[in-house]
């Protein structure tokens, strides 16, 4: 089966790419204008030929567009995300939920839009000024909002209204200084907050709001430590299926000064045999590694993107998901400055 990849980037584009795993063809068929820095691209839960994008600018707006049966993009709407700066957003079945950095605010659609202000710094002078909310996270019962805020260094817990259906805040995690909390998943009872200003992963007992660190791990194998200005970036859960019984963690670093490129973390679940640990770091030749998304039957595919070079490639799960193995790679300028995918 060829997959077609959609890619958000730093530029004014989506660029579709279409990867054949069969040949390990991997190239550019398409662009389609989407407004400045379409940087988080994501689709429809159900409807997968709803396509969606974010602005991420001072006047920072959610784009949706319409794939026909080639995979070509129709723009539909472009609407504004209640802030500047929309970093992320998680889209629901009738409404999206948008994660802005300045002011730092959740916008709720889909009736009047709810805006939130998250409150709140950290000692980092430099990164943590103010809130930052990085990322929207839906814990996998539908009912509850996970918000990381690299800012103020908590996860903030949102839950629905039962007479409303609007979202409220109800609580927060409150992670140690300084870890600037970008990316969670959850998996059973635990949550999994990606660290990205000590390229750390960190697990907390749910439910989150008042939650302790149960353990903090590195992404990097020890005794290397993080050099200065390296950063934690995304943070995936993959699930158990026939190939890949195990389910496991990835998380990817940036800005590694190693000279073979940023790294892939994979770890083992809190609940698994092991329990949380470091398995392998991958080396990926990628440089500010920051998209990162699976794709493929049973997730077989890691599509990643470098920022500051290296290009796109797509690495294979191998030995039940434990490793990588790259199968494909679109050199460095073929898509400017890629931030995220969607893979079809």
């Amino acid at each position: 089966m060829v997959h077609k990849i959609y890619v958000g980037s730093y530029t004014n584009s989506v660029t579709t790419l279409s990867f054949d795993p069969s040949t390990g063809s991997l190239q550019v068929i398409g662009t389609t204008e989407a407004g400045p820095n379409p940087s988080w691209v994501a689709s429809h839960p159900t409807d997968k030929s709803l396509l969606f994008a974010s602005n991420e600018t001072d006047e920072g707006k959610i784009v949706l567009f319409k794939r026909d049966d080639d995979g070509k993009l129709e723009l539909l709407q472009s609407v504004w995300s209640g802030g500047a700066g929309t970093a992320h957003f998680a889209v629901g079945e009738k409404e999206v939920v948008a994660a802005n950095l300045s002011p730092p605010a959740l916008l709720a659609p889909p009736n009047q839009p709810v805006k939130f202000d998250f409150p709140g710094t950290g000692p980092d002078a430099d990164r943590q000024e103010a809130s930052h909310p990085h990322q929207v996270a839906v814990h996998p019962s539908g009912e509850q909002l996970l918000i990381p805020d690299l800012g103020s260094d908590k996860v903030w817990t949102l839950e629905r209204n039962g007479a409303t259906s609007s979202w409220e805040v109800k609580g927060e995690l409150k992670t140690k200084a300084g870890h600037g909390p970008r990316h969670l998943v959850v998996k059973g009872e635990t949550v999994y907050v990606l660290n990205e200003l000590e390229s750390t992963l960190s697990t907390y007992p749910l439910p989150a709001a008042g939650a302790k660190e149960s353990a903090c791990l590195s992404l990097l194998t020890p005794p290397t430590q993080p050099a200065k200005g390296m950063l934690g970036a995304a943070v995936l859960l993959t699930e158990s299926t026939a190939a890949f019984p195990e389910p496991l963690i990835y998380a990817s670093n940036r800005n590694d000064p190693h000279p073979e490129g940023d790294s892939i973390a994979i770890f083992t679940t809190a609940d698994s045999a092991a329990g949380f640990s470091l398995v392998k770091e991958v080396r990926t030749g990628l440089n500010h590694l920051r998209a990162v998304t699976f794709g493929g039957d049973e997730d077989r595919y890691l599509v990643l993107g470098g920022l500051h070079g290296g290009g796109i490639k797509v690495f294979e799960r191998t030995e039940g998901g434990r490793d990588l193995k790259e199968v494909a790679h679109l050199s460095a300028g073929a898509v400017d400055k890629p931030t995220s995918f969607v893979v079809y």
